[in-house]
C-alpha cells in the first residue's frame, strides 16, 4: 500500500528527473532543425514551450508581412523577436515586469530593432494603442494573469481591427477543479496563480461570451504536459541540478499530480473579431473602473 506523498517536504532531483519525461524530435519538426539550446534561447524563455509554443500560436494566427500585433505578456521579448523575424510583423512588446530596454535591446542584437516597439506596463491601466489598429493579439503563457476578466477582454478586442485575431497559449487544467491539489497551493514559486489556470473549455466559454468574437479552435497542445517536463529537465541539466537549479524542483511533480489533474496546455486558442460596430469608444490611456466586472 502506497502511502501519500508529503507536499511539504521538497521534491528532490532524482524524483524529478525520473518523472520528466523530454519531447520527442520525431514529433516535433522543429526540433529536428534547432537545438534544444536554440528552442529555449539558452534558458531564457521564462515559461514551458518556448519556441514550439510561440510557432503553433503564430501559425494559429495566420500572421502575413506587416502584420500589426500585440505580443502581450512578451516576458524578456524571444517571442517579439521570433515575430519579427519569422513573420515580419511589427510588433508592439508589452510586459508589466520586464524593463523595454532589455527586450530592445535583444531586437536590435537579433537585427529586427526598427520592427519592435517595446513597451512596459500594465494592460489593465491601457496602452497607448489607437483602437481598431491591430491585425493580432498573441499571448503566450501570460493571459491567465490579466484576462480572466470580461472588460479586459472586451478592451483588447477594440484594439483590433475588424477581422483582427486574438490567440492565446496558455498552461491550464484539462478540466476545472473547485480544489487545487497540494503541488499547485504549496508552492512559493514566482507570481503562481494557479487558481486562473483554467480549461480549455472554460476559455473556450469565455471568450464566446464576447459577441464581437468568433472561435476558429479550442484544443489542447498535443505534448503539452511533456512541454512542462522538458522545460524542467531543460533548466536542470543546464544548472548541473545543483539545489539552487530549477524553481520546479520546488513546485511540480508531473508523473501523478499534475496528469491527474490535466495539467496541459490548450492548443493556441483564437478567435476573430467579425463585426467593426462597437458601442462607444475606449481610450487606451483611460479604461472606465466602473467598467470592469469581478472575476
Amino acid at each position: 500500500m502506497t502511502s501519500p506523498r508529503n507536499w511539504a517536504a521538497p521534491i528532490g532531483t532524482a524524483e524529478v528527473r525520473a518523472s520528466c519525461q523530454r519531447l520527442d524530435a520525431r514529433c516535433h519538426p522543429l526540433l529536428q532543425r534547432l537545438s534544444r539550446d536554440d528552442i529555449y534561447d539558452h534558458g531564457n524563455w521564462m515559461a514551458p514551450g518556448g519556441l514550439l509554443l510561440a510557432e503553433r500560436l503564430a501559425t494559429a494566427l495566420q500572421l502575413t508581412p506587416n502584420s500589426r500585433v500585440l505580443d502581450l505578456g512578451c516576458g524578456r521579448g524571444q517571442s517579439s523577436v521570433y515575430l519579427a523575424s519569422r513573420h515580419r510583423a511589427h510588433v508592439v512588446s508589452l510586459d508589466l515586469w520586464i524593463g523595454a530596454g532589455e527586450r530592445e535591446g535583444r531586437a536590435v542584437r537579433a537585427g529586427v530593432g526598427e520592427c519592435i516597439t517595446a513597451l512596459q506596463g500594465d494592460i489593465s491601466r491601457g496602452v497607448p494603442i489607437e483602437p481598431g489598429s491591430l491585425d493580432a493579439i498573441f499571448s503566450l503563457q501570460a493571459f491567465h494573469c490579466f484576462g480572466t476578466s470580461p472588460w479586459l477582454l472586451r478592451y483588447l478586442v477594440s484594439l483590433l481591427k475588424p477581422g483582427g485575431r486574438i490567440g492565446i497559449a496558455q498552461g491550464c487544467f484539462r478540466e476545472e477543479v473547485e480544489v487545487l491539489p497540494p503541488p499547485f497551493t504549496t508552492t512559493d514559486g514566482w507570481n503562481a496563480e494557479y487558481h486562473k489556470y483554467h480549461s480549455p473549455a472554460w476559455w473556450g466559454r469565455h471568450f464566446a461570451a464576447n459577441d464581437l468574437l468568433e472561435i476558429d479552435q479550442v484544443e489542447e497542445v498535443p505534448d503539452g504536459d511533456i512541454m512542462w517536463e522538458d522545460h524542467v529537465q531543460y533548466h536542470g541539466d543546464r544548472a548541473g541540478w545543483t539545489a539552487e537549479s530549477p524553481g520546479a524542483l520546488r513546485v511540480a511533480d508531473p508523473a501523478d499530480p499534475g496528469r491527474s489533474v490535466g495539467c496541459a496546455h490548450p492548443d493556441p486558442w483564437s478567435g476573430r473579431r467579425h463585426s467593426a460596430n462597437r458601442g462607444g469608444r475606449s481610450d487606451p490611456f483611460d479604461i472606465d473602473p466602473n467598467s470592469r466586472e469581478q472575476t
